[in-house]
């Protein structure tokens, strides 16, 4: 299986879906609910911005789209507790655009971005990793989760 939308630009196409829902739907609001939603965002830009100094100190790939460049294993930082904190953060990023927004509809949105980032590139990743890095990969995989 090979990778074909970036994970980003597939973030960004959500987040456009979760705008465009609470137009077609009344908006919920509550309390303090852009306050949250910040607090998510920056939860979010904390997984994904670390992540990219991980992979550049290790000169690695940092491009969803070729797997199989990869040269180095991350396994430090965020990566001790989440394979795919980069992922976990976009999400937090399209979680923190539902708060913002206030649509109940963007919860289904998130399951499905979660969907898609599963079969779409995290299962193509891991296919690549364990033929780069084998039993290393393995083990990795056995002792962190792939979200969190």
């Amino acid at each position: 299986m090979k990778t074909k939308i970036p994970p980003p630009i597939l973030a960004l196409v959500m987040i456009g879906l979760i705008y465009l829902s609470s137009l077609l739907i009344v908006p919920i609001t509550f309390n303090y609910q852009g306050s949250l939603s910040v607090l998510v965002l920056i939860m979010g830009l904390a997984c994904v911005l670390p992540s990219f100094r991980l992979f550049a100190k290790y000169k690695t790939t940092i491009t969803p789209l070729k797997p199989s460049d990869a040269t180095a294993l991350v396994t430090e930082g965020m990566y001790r507790y989440s394979r795919n904190p980069m992922y976990l953060g976009l999400l937090l990023l399209t979680v923190s655009s539902t708060i913002w927004f206030g649509t109940w509809l963007g919860i289904i949105i998130n399951i499905v971005f979660i969907f898609l980032i599963n079969f779409l590139q995290i299962i193509p990743e891991e296919e690549a990793l364990l033929t780069i890095f084998g039993e290393e990969y393995d083990d990795y995989k056995k002792n962190v989760r792939r979200w969190i």
